[in-house]
């Protein structure tokens, strides 16, 4: 807003400074009013623009928020990490008991169905 009172300032400035003298002067007078009319209106728009892009930003609140929600699913995705961790983990203990066990079983029934099974 202060930008618009200094438009005009300068406007009402350049309109004392014309010769008011003489019909070429009145016509420069007039063409600079408008001027800064046409100014001033571009200006209101271009701040009523602005006011209305900063009303439409999150508030402080809702980015808080936001922040907290993605803290939460950042420490539940590394709690899911360490969880399949582990879980590949017993897996593959138990395939490498497995194995032992197949192969222990394998030998004691001379080399035959590694089932057991004659």
């Amino acid at each position: 807003m202060a930008g618009v009172w200094a438009v005009a300032a300068t406007a009402v400035g350049l309109i004392a400074l014309l010769d008011t003298s003489g019909d070429d002067a009145s016509k420069q007078a007039s063409a600079a009013e408008k001027q800064i009319t046409e100014v001033e209106r571009s200006l209101e728009r271009q701040i009523n623009e602005l006011e209305g892009r900063i009303d439409d930003l999150p508030q402080s609140a809702d980015v808080s928020k936001l922040q907290d929600r993605l803290g939460k699913a950042e420490e539940d995705a590394a709690a899911a990490a360490r969880d399949a961790k582990s879980a590949k983990s017993k897996v593959d203990d138990l395939e490498g008991r497995v194995e032992t066990l197949e192969e222990d079983t394998g030998s004691t029934d001379g080399g035959g169905d590694p089932g057991g099974f004659p």
